[in-house]
Order: C-alpha cells, then sequence, then structure tokens
C-alpha cells in the first residue's frame, strides 16, 4: 500500500558542475615534432641538423546522430501529456563529455556546447513542413560549393569532412529550419554555455545501466518553456553554424553573420521527441507512483469459480493450453520462479529427466509444468552457451549427473572460498599476466559458477517464463512475490544434466545441489569455508521481489529503488529494468517496503515563480538563463554552483548557479508489502 505522507528518505545528492571537457575534441588533429642539433665540426665549422614530424589523425566522436543507448532520459517523456508550466525541457546522456567532445570556433567566454535543444510549436514545426520535413539523407547532403543546395535555396553548415563520419550507410536526419526561426530559437553563445551542465548521483540505488562515467549524467536544456499543446524538441548540431550562434536571438553579429540569400538553414537532427502541455493532464512522478495498483503476483479468481481452478489461480498458476503425448489438447498449470507465498521444498533435488519433473494431480489428474519447463529451459540454456560447455568439460573430465557435479562444485568452493570471494570482489577482467598464472581447473570452475549464479539470478531466463501472462502485471501495477527455489533447483538440474547421468558416490553427500545454488545467489557470504550453514539459511530460506510495470520505469529512467527487508539484507540480489515499462527486484530475506524515488540525473527543471526585477520569458516564450542569473544575483536570491574543499568560490553565473535555481527537490513513494496472501 502506498505511504502517501512519506518525505524523501534521506538528502538529495546531486552534484553540479558547468561541464566536462575532453583532453582532445572530435575531429581532425596534428601533431608536429621538431628537433635541431647544432654541434661544430673539427675545423671549427658550425653544424646544424633539423628533423621534423608532421602526423595528422582523427578523434572519433559522435557527429551526426546520438545513439539511442546514449540518451538516459528525456523530460518531459516521449508522447507525455502534463501540466509543463514553466518547465524547462532537457535531454539527459550517458557520455559525460558528449555535449562538449566538438568544439565550435572560438568565441568569448568558456567553451560552449557544440549541440543545442531547440523547442518548436506545433504551429511552428507544421509550418516547416512537419514530420516529413525531417528528411534522412546521406551526409554527403551537408557538403557544397558555396554551401548551397542544388536549388541555392538552402544555406549548409561550414563543415569539413572527417574520415569514417561520412563513408559506408551512415544517414543523417536532416531539417531545413527557416532563417528567422533558426535565428530566434537559436541560443547566444553566452546562454548556450549555461544550458549544458554534469549531474554526478549516486548509483547504489538504480538498475544497471552502461555508463561512460559512473553516476556522471551531462544534461542539454532549452531556452524556452513549453507552450500549450503539442511541442518538439529537436537535440541539432551547432558545428558549422558559429554565425547563427553570434546572431542568435536577433543580436547584431559580433562576427562574420551569416551569407545572405538562403532563406532556409540545414540543420543536423541529432534526435527529437514530442510531448504536450496540457495543464488539465496529470503526468508527474507523485501521480504515476499514487496511481499504481498493489498486490501479489497471481491472478484474481472472477465470482463463482470452482475451487479445483480458483486454488492453483490463487497460488500463482496460470492456465495454458497444452498438448499431451498422445495429441490431445488440454490445459495445464504454469508458475514461473515467483509465487504468491512461499513455496516448500520439494522432496528430492535431482531430477533425471524434464519428465520428472512434472506434477500430477491425484483428485483430478490435471498436470503442473512449471519444474518441468524450468528444468529444460535449463538444458536449453546451457546448450547455448558455448563457454559454460567448454568450461564443464574441462572441469568434468567423466560421466557425471547433476547431483554429482554440484557436489564437486560445492566441495570446490568450500576449499577455495577465500580465493573466490577476492577473485568475485576484483574487476572482472582480471590481467592477462594473473590469467596465465591461474590453473586451467580454477578458471573452468569459476567459469561455471559465475554462469550458474547469473542462472540463479535469472539473467538469461526469458521475460515468458517469468510471467506467463500479461494478466499477472497489468499496466500500472506493482506485484510482489516470493522466490520458489524448487524452480531454481529444477532449472539448474536441467543445466548440469548435459555432464551425464551418473550418480557416483556423491548420492551420499548431503544437499550438496541446494547448498551450491544458496552459496551462488549469496555470492559466498563471508564464512570459513569449513564452518556449517546457519540455520535458517541455505537455498530455502527466504528470498523476495517485486515487479513494477509503470510510466515510472519508461518515463524516469535511472528510478532509485530502496528495498527494506527483514531481516536488513545489502543491496538486492538483482535490480534491472527489464523492458521500457518494467522493472524486476530481488532480494534476500522479507520485503517490508519498497521507496521508489525520483532520479537526480532527471529531476524536473523549471523557471521559479516570477519575481519583480527577474526577467521574464518573452512573447514567445524564450529565456536567457544569463539574464536570470544576474537579475538574481542582484536581488541577493542566485544559489552558486558546488565549491570545492580548497578551490575558488561558486561562480554565481554559471551553468552550475542556474541549475541549482531551477532544479525541483524531487519526490518518493513508500509502498509497505503486506505480508498476509
Amino acid at each position: 500500500m502506498p505511504n502517501p505522507g512519506a518525505p524523501l528518505p534521506e538528502a538529495l545528492k546531486l552534484d553540479l558542475y558547468d561541464a566536462y571537457l575532453p583532453a582532445l575534441t572530435a575531429g581532425l588533429h596534428r601533431i608536429v615534432v621538431q628537433q635541431s642539433i647544432g654541434y661544430e665540426r673539427p675545423a671549427g665549422t658550425p653544424q646544424a641538423h633539423h628533423y621534423r614530424r608532421d602526423e595528422a589523425f582523427v578523434v572519433r566522436g559522435p557527429r551526426f546522430l546520438v545513439d539511442e543507448n546514449d540518451i538516459h532520459a528525456r523530460s518531459p517523456a516521449q508522447g507525455a501529456m502534463g501540466d509543463f508550466h514553466r518547465h524547462i525541457a532537457h535531454i539527459v546522456l550517458r557520455k559525460r563529455a558528449l555535449p562538449w567532445e566538438r568544439e565550435l570556433a572560438a568565441g568569448e567566454g568558456p567553451r560552449v556546447p557544440w549541440m543545442a535543444l531547440l523547442l518548436l510549436t506545433e504551429a511552428e514545426f507544421q509550418a516547416q513542413g512537419g514530420e516529413e520535413a525531417v528528411r534522412v539523407m546521406a551526409p554527403t547532403a551537408l557538403f557544397a560549393p558555396g554551401r548551397r543546395s542544388a536549388d541555392g535555396t538552402v544555406l549548409l553548415p561550414r563543415l569539413d569532412e572527417e574520415p569514417g563520419n561520412e563513408a559506408g550507410d551512415l544517414r543523417v536526419n536532416i531539417l531545413d529550419l527557416d532563417r528567422d526561426l533558426a535565428r530566434r530559437l537559436c541560443p547566444s553563445r553566452a546562454d548556450l554555455a549555461r544550458l549544458a551542465h554534469v549531474r554526478r548521483v549516486a548509483m547504489d540505488d538504480k538498475p544497471r545501466a552502461a555508463m561512460h562515467g559512473e553516476g556522471e549524467f551531462p544534461v542539454v536544456c532549452a531556452g524556452r518553456i513549453p507552450a500549450p499543446g503539442a511541442n518538439i524538441a529537436l537535440l541539432v548540431s551547432l558545428e558549422g553554424w558559429e554565425e547563427l550562434v553570434e546572431e542568435a536571438g536577433g543580436a547584431p553579429p559580433s562576427k562574420p553573420s551569416l551569407p545572405e540569400g538562403p532563406g532556409r538553414l540545414r540543420l543536423v537532427v541529432l534526435t527529437r521527441w514530442r510531448f504536450t502541455h496540457d495543464p488539465a493532464a496529470a503526468h508527474s512522478f507523485p501521480a504515476a507512483a499514487r496511481g499504481l495498483d498493489t498486490g501479489l503476483l497471481r491472478l484474481a479468481s472472477p465470482p463463482g469459480t470452482p475451487e479445483s481452478v480458483a486454488r492453483p489461480l490463487a497460488a500463482g498458476y496460470t492456465p495454458l493450453p497444452y498438448r499431451t503425448a498422445g495429441g490431445g489438447a488440454t490445459l495445464a498449470w504454469y508458475r514461473g520462479p515467483f509465487a504468491p507465498a512461499p513455496v516448500p521444498p520439494l522432496p528430492v533435488d535431482t531430477f533425471a529427466h524434464a519428465d520428472a519433473a512434472l506434477i500430477v494431480s491425484p483428485e483430478d489428474g490435471s498436470l503442473t509444468l512449471s519444474y518441468a519447463a524450468a528444468w529444460q529451459l535449463g538444458r536449453l540454456l546451457a546448450l547455448a552457451s558455448p563457454g559454460f560447455l567448454a568450461a564443464t568439460r574441462a572441469f568434468i573430465a567423466d560421466d557425471a549427473g547433476p547431483r554429482e557435479v554440484a557436489f564437486r562444485l560445492d566441495t570446490f568452493m568450500r576449499t577455495h572460498l577465500r580465493a573466490i570471494q577476492r577473485e568475485w570482489a576484483a574487476d572482472p577482467a582480471p590481467p592477462a599476466a594473473e590469467e596465465a598464472d591461474t590453473p586451467g581447473y580454477f578458471r573452468a570452475a569459476m567459469q561455471m559458477l559465475d554462469w550458474l549464479h547469473g542462472l540463479m539470478t535469472l539473467q538469461s531466463v526469458p521475460f515468458s517464463y517469468l510471467v506467463a501472462g500479461e494478466g499477472l502485471l497489468p499496466v500500472a501495477s506493482l506485484r510482489y512475490f516470493h522466490l520458489d527455489p524448487n524452480w531454481l533447483l529444477a532449472l539448474a538440474n536441467g543445466a548440469l544434466s548435459l555432464s551425464g547421468t551418473a550418480t557416483g558416490d556423491a548420492a551420499a553427500a548431503g544437499p550438496s545441489m541446494r547448498r551450491l545454488l544458496s552459496r551462488l545467489l549469496e555470492r559466498c557470504e563471508a564464512r570459513a569455508a569449513a564452518e556449517p550453514d546457519p540455520p535458517g539459511t541455505g537455498l530455502d530460506r527466504p528470498r523476495t521481489g517485486f515487479l513494477l510495470r509503470s510510466t515510472l520505469v519508461s518515463d524516469w529512467p535511472g528510478l532509485e529503488t530502496v528495498v527494506a527487508t527483514a531481516p536488513p539484507s545489502a543491496r538486492p540480489l538483482r535490480l534491472e529494468r527489464l523492458a521500457g515499462d518494467i522493472l524486476l527486484g530481488i532480494a534476500e530475506g522479507q520485503i517490508v517496503s519498497l521507496t521508489f524515488k525520483e532520479p537526480p540525473e532527471g529531476l524536473v527543471l523549471r523557471l521559479g515563480e516570477p519575481h519583480r526585477g527577474v526577467p521574464e520569458p518573452d512573447a514567445e516564450r524564450r529565456f536567457s538563463p544569463l539574464a536570470r542569473l544576474r537579475a538574481e544575483q542582484a536581488l541577493g536570491q542566485t544559489r552558486g554552483g558546488p565549491a570545492m574543499p580548497s578551490g575558488p568560490a561558486p561562480d554565481p553565473l554559471s551553468a552550475a548557479a542556474f541549475v541549482a535555481a531551477s532544479v525541483g527537490s524531487g519526490s518518493c513513494q513508500t509502498f509497505i508489502w503486506e505480508i498476509a496472501p
């Protein structure tokens, strides 16, 4: 259930920086080395030798397209409809230096980004030709003698060709924008420097993400607030448009102005999206959180459902069509590894084949396919992993069944526990020399353990095996579950079945399979190798989780999730975004509460309320960050950027200062898991 009055559990953790400047910008570079040596010949005649080397090289970087994988979030989100009054649209990227990887021609002030976020109204966009105006063309469309298009009506950017950025099948999104509109919308050089910044945030409570700088997100903002109705945000390249930047806002240019003649300017559109400003619509983090339907992961039983059907539905099973060995069509029950209540352990821990894991109801003869499907899936996933197969052959040279393999791996873990802990705590890729000194059997066993750990946390399990039908996880829902240890046991049995069928003498060694899988889930908790498993631990100890399907996931990428468990545990076993709007979390122990927090890197930016003496947006809703900062400084309202311990005082007119004055405090929502099923 939601806890609507919950404040932010801790202070907002957010560091702001004006920019992240790379040592070398993308583009063509030259390095010249020259040396002169002077000496005297024996006869006293001076002599000199001169050596010179001139080399050209290219620093590669995005030029005509920002890859979707390099985009973390858009605000407002793509397709969002809500009250965005005085909001500052922005895009959050994942490469911390991306807005500064290219350099515009030198001008006064700090280095400015080579990209800008332009905000167009629907009427302005349609006047340019609408969606059809954004054309996909080869990069050669940006280069022509005299910077003119073939018909002379479009002015092209001043660009130099770069090897590798114009060849092949590369395509560019191009918009020929009206010259006057471009001059009005483009930020000035001074404002451009203040419309991009870097946010550094903690990543502890976030799903995994591919980052170029851990927790460092560059943000590019628009210099215009949204208009009522549809708005189109265009992230465009300003490379080659230094004259446009100088003429921005209609001010007299301080540098050579745009050539006269063509009425349109050809801009490279790096990415774009659309949202709607509607004061009557509710699109906000608190509204999305309050609208969640919470409950256990199971289908509801309609009134009048027979007991024979209502009972498996309440236990989380889904009826699926099934064809028997004789060809007859019937229904069978299936449940993935997520159950609405704790699942008691099975009396066996190994299955010789998938059919051995089938469960037949003694009452009505109905089939339960859950563990048989898990066994078969484990076998298929192992077959699809050449590395795991090779490691298995290297570690197990003889015919050994799943229980025998589990016994040997469990013995290996107990014998080499400290070494394994060091291995898992180290960087993923050890130095080649260190790897060469590692015995082959150790590397093979570690490769098997790594793969099995991923299997136990369901890393490679298809979503349809986790959630059998959409009815289990409807839109705008939060579902809790218990992890079924029997399903994991069957999954591991299938994966280890490829090593053979023999049982050997390991059958008398106790529940080595359960102990092995438990240690894999726990990633070798710090216990002595000879220390027995304490009571209450093992594969059957409580492990719970949640599935969230909501715009909280899609519209707020990097959603922070704080999981409180009983007993308290460390970071969840798994916290991962499975799809655009689906988040999965699995934790040790019983989940008591979940707190979803608005990600600091995606916090809403909005202009402060009108204040006497602070310039307001003009009739076209454009604003100047620098003008607002100067006015706020004069009024004593400005908050500076981050101060370094021994560095200079924060600049009250910086990009960080503008964000500090515009960023919201963030929202959060706490949900309590009511334990009774």
